[in-house]
């Protein structure tokens, strides 16, 4: 197919623009062109300023210089940031409808500007432009491609893109360990550790989530019993809810949150959000605000719009975020969250394998609906999404056809904040985790982005001559969940009907067939092993396997995962238990 050969040629750092009306930046080493920014260009444009220049030279080997404004115009300048340079080519440019962001490429009389709105949008323009025009790629921390080229041309630039999601987050451990990786994708979320020079944060949480027992401390049950929720008839204490009408608790949990807002004056959004657990308080107040709102959810944001109203003049810039989760997910009839509060929606309950919408699975139906009913009440909506087997991380987990399809439905629902969480261990390693944690930075960027081109671009690029039976292996892992009654759900066991016999023994040929194709390669070779791992985990599982052939396949399943880092291999579970547990060395 025509889109798999454009593909393959980006991955592999072939042009893939034409020449017409190109401006030449450089030729044969040799600059044509120099970079200028503003006198006092924010920390983000200078660093944005610093990265077109070094992987111009890298493509080129041609250094572009960097001024600023200050030294009198020449004849050929990329003006990189907001500065006097616009007039006569993009003097007309909104940055206020940029936003946070968005950024413009325009090219035009000798100057080709890249310009966002503040504080990361000339920084992705930047990035932009190396990815769409010069075919860098950024595919994982261990996986760039920087094509080398004599000439270094651009094509005529008029290009706008604004993010639809404000705030994107794919909380997978390849992104977690590096700030500049997770930057080139354009990623801005809370847990990156992203710098001034990349344009800071666009959440900055305090704490992330689950914050009841920082809020009233467990502690206070012996003294305060009825801070706590009272459940049939009894005030119980533990890793519980607290009782979010008594007016005691919303005095102290209003307390503390003025105490954070002081401690950590960086933070624009403080959780004030549910535990991990139901064990809701069921006494009479509580229960009859839920009982007449229809939802558990009422007595929750009654709490926190109190919070809400109590600091919104004094702490303008902060929102405070709840969960909408497990038994708070379905909204309330009449109460609606406060201007400054945050509901972030979950879906943990549902069906990964199809697209939330159509899929035929009771959880997507109903999940599709509460996301429906808090989109008109919701003054800002957020959604935690998930996309791994938190029970078993090195299990196949077959959403890939699904990816595309819910983050539009996200968007289409008016979310403007999506958090795909995933492996997030220290070592990741997850199941075929550089391939979906790319994907879903590209998709939260870019829901409409052709997804078929960047899987073979990826493919391609990281697992060089294995690619087509990577490809192979994916196709087939989505079709065991083709039909429309097998489901995939985050905590399924290695006994999942779409893991049988013959997926196994089709994986395993084609992961056989991708060694060979890498076995020239040390470092292909250890990604292919890496992505077989999964397959691996199931076998061992198996109940008919031979004693003997399970030694053997456990020793070399965990050979691979410690050379591939991997430390856990559930969600709080260590790979180092689990081998322990299998009787593995």
């Amino acid at each position: 197919m025509r889109w798999m050969k454009l593909a393959v040629a980006a991955a592999l750092g072939v042009a893939l623009v034409g020449m017409a009306g190109c401006a030449t930046l450089a030729r044969q080493g040799r600059r044509a062109w120099r970079i200028v920014i503003a006198t006092n260009a924010a920390p983000a444009e200078r660093y944005a300023a610093e990265e077109l220049q070094r992987y111009l030279e890298r493509i080129s080997g041609a250094r572009l210089a960097v001024v600023t404004e200050a030294e009198p115009a020449a004849a050929h300048e990329i003006v990189v940031g907001r500065n006097s340079r616009l007039n006569g080519v993009a003097p007309t440019i909104d940055f206020a409808r940029l936003g946070s962001d968005g950024f413009v490429l325009r090219s035009g009389a000798g100057r080709i500007v890249i310009a966002g709105g503040g504080p990361r949008g000339t920084l992705y323009g930047v990035y932009a432009l190396l990815e769409d025009h010069f075919g860098v790629r950024w595919f994982a921390p261990d996986c760039e491609v920087v094509p080398r080229r004599a000439r270094l041309a651009v094509p005529d630039l008029d290009v706008t893109q604004i993010p639809p999601l404000a705030y994107r987050e794919v909380f997978w451990s390849a992104l977690l360990h590096n700030a500049d990786f997770a930057a080139r994708l354009r990623l801005n979320g809370a847990n990156y550790g992203l710098m001034e020079r990349h344009g800071g944060r666009a959440a900055v949480y305090f704490p992330f989530v689950h914050s009841l027992d920082a809020l009233v401390p467990p502690e206070l049950f012996k003294e305060h019993p009825d801070y706590f929720p009272e459940i049939k008839g009894v005030r119980q204490g533990g890793y519980v809810q607290r009782c979010l009408s008594n007016p005691d608790v919303v005095k102290l949990a209003t307390a503390r949150v003025r105490q954070w807002i002081k401690e950590h004056p960086e933070a624009n959004i403080i959780s004030v959000s549910q535990n991990d657990a139901f064990n809701y308080c069921q006494c009479a107040t509580c229960r009859a605000l839920d009982e007449a709102e229809g939802s558990p959810a009422a007595s929750l944001i009654k709490f926190v719009n109190d919070i809400a109203e109590a600091i919104a003049a004094e702490a303008p810039h902060v929102r405070l975020d709840t969960l909408a989760y497990q038994y708070t997910r379905r909204p309330p009839k009449t109460l609606r969250p406060h201007p400054n509060v945050i509901i972030r929606l979950c879906s943990i309950e549902c069906c990964f394998a199809h697209p939330l919408e159509g899929c035929l699975s009771p959880e997507n139906k109903t999940f599709v609906a509460d996301l429906a009913a808090w989109q008109p009440v919701a003054p800002r909506l957020y959604v935690w999404d998930y996309t791994t087997d938190f029970a078993n991380y090195q299990q196949p987990f077959p959403n890939f056809a699904a990816l595309q399809a819910n983050v539009r439905c996200f968007v289409t629902h008016g979310v403007q904040g999506l958090f795909e969480q995933g492996n997030y261990s220290a070592g990741g390693a997850g199941e075929l985790e550089p391939l979906r944690a790319w994907l879903l930075a590209k998709l939260l960027w870019n829901p409409d982005a052709d997804v078929p081109r960047l899987t073979a671009e990826f493919l391609a690029g990281y697992y060089g001559p294995a690619a087509g039976a990577l490809g192979r292996y994916v196709d087939l892992l989505q079709q065991q969940v083709a039909a429309t009654n097998v489901h995939a759900h985050i905590y399924d066991g290695p006994q999942a009907a779409y893991l049988n016999k013959d997926f196994l023994a089709a994986a395993n040929t084609l992961f056989d067939e991708a060694e060979r194709q890498a076995a020239g390669d040390p470092t292909i070779l250890r990604r292919v092993q890496t992505a077989r791992l999964p397959v691996w985990y199931v076998q061992l599982a198996a109940p008919h396997v031979a004693d003997a052939a399970r030694a053997e396949l456990l020793q070399k399943f965990l050979d691979v995962a410690r050379r591939a880092g991997v430390s856990d291999i559930s969600e709080g579970g260590p790979l180092a238990a689990w081998a322990q547990r299998m009787g593995g060395k």
